[in-house]
């Protein structure tokens, strides 16, 4: 009996030297992505000709800081709406990124009152002016006022009667949706348009909106 035991076993440790093989463990490593922290405010608004000064930003892995890349420019002089980029990459090549909005308003009085109720499908709209150029919306998307939880109600601003805008901003409803709208479109001050970027209740439609 011991005899054939002592041979089971012999048996089994020869063919484990010979085909059983060591397997090395999976590698892992933790790596720590970059942090960007944009100085002063994430959107600005000038108006035209006024000095624009960009406060930056600081990039930092762990609690060290790191080099920074900025993209994008600011012309100060001429309204419309402008996009600085700060980003930073850690040593295993993952990024991160913030935005600033810098939004330049002509500086000419402006000749379009948007304030009022606008219509979309029979849906309104109301538009309040709360300073030259910068207004709120209470139904931006104009949608049906039967599920008042997702109607968006948000800032935007009158860039030069022609075009309108709403930067990002978030938690503009009550179900909690952020949202930033294209450049728009001021037909009339009896009628604007513009698409809505927001969650997939909103899609990309243009949103036509009439007094």
């Amino acid at each position: 009996m011991k005899k054939i035991l002592l041979a089971s076993i012999a048996l089994v440790l020869a063919v484990c030297f010979t085909s059983c093989s060591y397997e090395d463990p999976i590698g892992s490593k933790v790596t720590v992505y970059p942090i960007i922290t944009l100085n002063g405010d994430a959107i600005t608004v000038i108006t035209e000709g006024a000095t624009f000064s960009d406060p930056g930003a600081v990039a930092t892995i762990g609690d060290e800081e790191v080099e920074l890349t900025k993209t994008g420019t600011v012309d100060a002089n001429t309204p419309g709406v402008y996009n600085l980029y700060y980003s930073a990459v850690n040593e295993d090549g993952f990024s991160a990124e913030k935005r600033r909005i810098v939004i330049v308003l002509s500086a000419a009085p402006s000749t379009v009152d948007l304030s009022g109720t606008f219509y979309r499908n029979g849906n309104p709209n109301n538009v309040v002016r709360i300073a030259d150029r910068v207004y709120t919306a209470d139904n931006a998307g104009g949608l049906s006022l039967s599920d008042p939880s997702i109607l968006i109600k948000f800032t935007f601003y009158n860039i030069d009667d022609t075009r309108i805008y709403a930067p990002y901003q978030e938690d503009v409803s009550a179900t909690g949706i952020d949202v930033e709208s294209n450049i728009g479109t001021i037909i009339s001050p009896d009628n604007f348009t513009w698409v809505l970027y927001a969650s997939a209740t909103y899609g990309t439609a243009v949103r036509n909106f009439i007094r």
